[in-house]
């Protein structure tokens, strides 16, 4: 079973196979932490699929119970083939789930068997990290992307968590391009697991929680300004005061309307030279007598 045979049973375009069935069910019941709640989603989409026969939680799939608090991810099935079109987006290389990219299984680099590849073990794996990153992969990694799910899955790693974030081109398409560069004062949530700190800090709780603090009293950015956050999306509400109890009592009080300004015309000056003011002069001291 091969990368493009799994992408078109993915879209349809294929029959899914009671291989395929398995090895997205496993995928399923890891993105949602395994245990009870991963097998109940994975036996929910197995009955969506029509997978009545398949033995779920058997060798094939892997052991999808929660043993001593990890999730025990299932090993990558034969030829260490992607389990489902989801695995070929999350990083971590076929079976697994990584903060970087990796064409091949990388499962030795799981140092704590949770199935996720964080930032600090594959700057642990060193030479070994680097040789499971090659082709599509390697020019993801190089080009700045970062692998879907990853941010939120180095925030709940808390202390061993690191502040990853895109660069080079990926940086540029998730801050927005030009337009959004000018208009966000800073780094936005598509660039980094945590915004409010430096990228490649460790996201320690303590830590994130002042960077969180100072951010709240941060300069507004120029959408915020330009009243184009929901926030600010209404700049003079409606005040409602209630008195008592009784519906009947409350008062409205509308924002004043503002003043229409007054125009005034200005007729255009006639100007006349001082003779002819000089002769209209006499002729009006005739006309008075």
């Amino acid at each position: 079973m091969g990368f493009f045979d799994d992408l078109a049973m993915g879209f349809g375009a294929k029959p899914k196979t009671q291989d395929f069935k398995q090895r997205t069910a496993a995928t399923i019941a890891k993105n949602k932490g395994g245990g009870a709640a991963g097998a109940a989603a994975a036996e929910k989409y197995l009955s969506d699929v029509g997978g009545s026969g398949l033995s779920f939680g058997n060798t094939p799939v892997g052991n999808l119970s929660n043993s001593g608090g990890q999730f025990q991810q299932p090993a990558p099935s034969s030829g260490g083939g992607y389990t489902s079109i989801a695995d070929m987006f999350d990083g971590g290389g076929p079976g697994m789930a990584g903060a970087q990219f990796s064409n091949v299984p990388s499962g030795h680099l799981d140092t704590d068997g949770s199935g996720y590849i964080s930032e600090m073990e594959y700057n642990a794996g060193g030479n070994s990290a680097l040789d499971t990153q090659g082709g599509i992969s390697s020019l993801s990694n190089k080009l700045g992307f970062r692998p879907l799910g990853s941010y939120e899955q180095e925030r709940n790693l808390g202390s061993a968590g690191t502040n990853i974030g895109t660069s080079g081109l990926g940086d540029f398409l998730a801050s927005g391009g030009m337009m959004g560069s000018f208009l966000n004062s800073g780094p936005t949530s598509l660039q980094l697991a945590n915004p409010n700190m430096p990228q490649g800090a460790t996201l320690d709780p303590g830590a994130v929680s002042v960077y969180d603090a100072k951010a709240e009293m941060a300069e507004p950015s120029l959408m915020e300004k330009l009243r184009l956050t929901p926030e600010f999306a209404n700049p003079n509400p409606v005040n409602v005061t209630d008195n008592s109890s009784d519906n009947s009592s409350i008062a409205v009080v509308e924002p004043p309307k503002p003043v229409s300004p007054v125009v005034v015309s200005r007729q255009p000056a006639i100007h006349i030279a001082p003779t002819r003011q000089y002769a209209y002069g006499g002729i009006v001291s005739l006309g008075r007598r």
